[in-house]
């Protein structure tokens, strides 16, 4: 095994699922269909292990249902995510939500010893008690930073780990791999913020990564898609 491989800082402890891929039209049939075969369109919850445990957005299936046989499969199945990978969920020390989004968030009053975070635009705005507000650039762990990803809402917030790699945890400011490849925001929720600052924040964690690991759906390599590759010959790219 290469040595940067032992030594990555970050898991995923639940992958999220995607209930519409960019190429996909939003027909309702389509999310009833995917909703029957058993995708709940929660979000991936990663963990950021270094000289503290920070888990990044907390998941939520089936986010229509709001009944509380649902709210409790939830809980049940993080904490059995949790402890497949050796963790009880006192074993948190701070939950890090990228943005207020009931898929991101929802099980987050699961980890009651633990220290809360989110950006500071989005805990100023919603007053959000119990919670810190982070600032663009802020350290939440050791090689773990924040970076504002406004776009897909108003005060989104990614998370970048340093290191032999760089690894993006994105939340839906990269909704999925297939959203990336095409140049493509997420814009069906109520609260979407703006097309062009979606399509910065996409080139800017393009370039901050080697790794991304999108707010739904399986991590991939950073790379140019044609889109972006546009915008760049067009004088419209984002330098760090």
């Amino acid at each position: 095994m290469q040595n940067w491989l032992a030594s990555l800082k970050v898991k995923i402890i639940k992958l999220g699922t995607c209930v519409v891929e960019a190429p996909e039209p939003l027909p309702t049939t389509t999310v009833q269909i995917k909703s029957a075969l058993g995708i709940g369109g929660g979000s991936t919850v990663v963990l950021i292990e270094t000289d503290r445990r920070v888990l990044i957005d907390t998941g939520f299936d089936n986010e229509a249902v709001q009944t509380p046989e649902n709210r409790e499969a939830n809980r049940r199945k993080l904490v059995a995510a949790l402890k497949e990978e050796g963790y009880e969920k006192e074993d948190i020390d701070a939950v890090f939500i990228t943005h207020w989004h009931l898929d991101h968030y929802g099980n987050v009053e699961l980890f009651q010893k633990a220290e809360l975070l989110a950006s500071q635009p989005l805990v100023k705005r919603l007053n959000l008690t119990g919670f810190k507000g982070v600032e663009d650039g802020e350290q939440i762990a050791r090689d773990a930073r924040v970076i504002f990803t406004p776009g897909h809402t108003a005060d989104h917030a990614s998370v970048i780990v340093a290191g032999e790699i760089r690894i993006v945890v994105a939340g839906d400011a990269i909704v999925s791999l297939s959203y990336f490849d095409k140049g493509k925001a997420w814009q069906y929720n109520t609260d979407f913020y703006s097309g062009e600052k979606a399509m910065q924040s996409m080139v800017l964690l393009a370039r901050s990564a080697d790794i991304i690991i999108p707010g739904h759906g399986l991590p991939f390599m950073s790379y140019q898609p044609a889109w972006l590759l546009e915008r760049q010959s067009g004088g419209q790219s984002t330098r760090l």
